[in-house]
């Protein structure tokens, strides 16, 4: 059993993969922000990689251990600490029944945004329809479909390996991702993009721009601040915005680059799958853990081109890194 003491800003059980093939009923498929982090810290604690784990946005949680356990923490450095005693992450951490894990807090130069708890064996939720992810908007799934709160019980399943095997198992320090306060990630043009939607001259605009995220955001939507886009001279003389469709369609979720109006809206894990707006990139899959670590109201995003065959390639070998020789014991 876990006791939640302090919850935090929004703290959610939440897996890898979320839910899949429920875009056409309006279920985004929820999941954690930061698809690496996730699965990191679960090889690290020999989870499979879609256990759920325990999403901590912006720091100040904590919780008491009324159980011995190991747990790895991944994502962003807040100074996660036990019994007030500092612990690395990207790494497996004994822990004794009665101790207290603190996440740290957030602070204006941190780098990175959500944290990561992992715990050997997984934490015991019900599955909703095939996850265990939280999806808040919905209220369904993870803990009583919403963010824990001060008192909160969370089971814990036991894990299927000897704990004392698991301690000081690490990611390897090369394959632990760069933090940043400017984010680079690669995006493919559409599929609403020129010359139908934008013109030439709007396209390279998005490649071009340092766009700053707006801190009115959240995990259905990463809001940019930037230059005004340039629409398709067919757009313009529509008689409506020139970011409004004629009828909804289908969104690129997650990863889309929504334009409503004239702000860019990245689509997280719980972005919208349908409306009647443009969606002019979509970043590609093995860099959308960045959006779980955007510094709300600070950080920069730059989009950087890519082909599908390229994402392709670049998502395959990025799989390959969450396997047991990526560890050292």
């Amino acid at each position: 059993m876990l006791k939640v003491l302090l919850p935090g800003m929004q703290t959610l059980v939440e897996d890898w993969i979320g839910r899949e093939g429920y875009l056409d009923k309006g279920i985004a498929p929820s999941g954690a922000m930061d698809h690496l982090a996730v699965r990191a810290a679960n090889l690290i604690v020999a989870n499979s990689l879609n256990e759920a784990v325990i999403e901590i946005t912006a720091g100040s949680f904590s919780a008491k251990f009324e159980t011995d356990a190991v747990i790895a923490v991944t994502g962003a450095n807040l100074g996660p600490r036990i019994n007030g005693k500092l612990i690395p992450l990207w790494q497996a951490i004994k822990i004794s029944k009665g101790d207290i894990f603190t996440s740290g807090t957030l602070g204006k130069d941190s780098l990175g945004f959500r944290q990561y708890l992992a715990i050997a064996g997984g934490i015991d939720v019900p599955i909703y329809l095939g996850s265990k992810s939280t999806a808040i908007y919905g209220a369904f799934g993870g803990y009583e479909g919403r963010a824990l709160k001060r008192g909160d019980e969370l089971k814990l399943s036991k894990s299927g390996k000897d704990l004392k095997d698991m301690e000081g198992r690490r990611f390897k320090a090369d394959l632990i991702p760069k933090y940043s306060k400017g984010w680079e990630m690669r995006a493919i043009p559409g599929p609403n993009a020129a010359p139908d939607y934008f013109s030439e001259e709007g396209m390279e605009l998005f490649f071009n721009t340092e766009f700053v995220a707006q801190a009115s955001s959240d995990r259905s939507g990463i809001r940019l601040t930037g230059p005004r886009p340039k629409w398709a001279k067919a757009r313009q003389a529509s008689g409506r915005h020139p970011s409004n469709v004629l009828m909804d369609h289908g969104y690129s979720t997650p990863g889309g680059v929504n334009v409503s109006g004239d702000t860019p809206i990245i689509f997280p894990r719980e972005g919208p799958t349908t409306g009647g707006y443009v969606c002019a990139l979509t970043v590609i899959y093995a860099d959308q853990w960045m959006l779980g670590q955007i510094f709300l109201g600070r950080d920069t995003v730059k989009f950087v081109y890519c082909t599908p065959d390229e994402a392709v390639e670049i998502r395959k070998e990025q799989d390959k890194i969450f396997e047991e020789k990526s560890i050292i014991s």
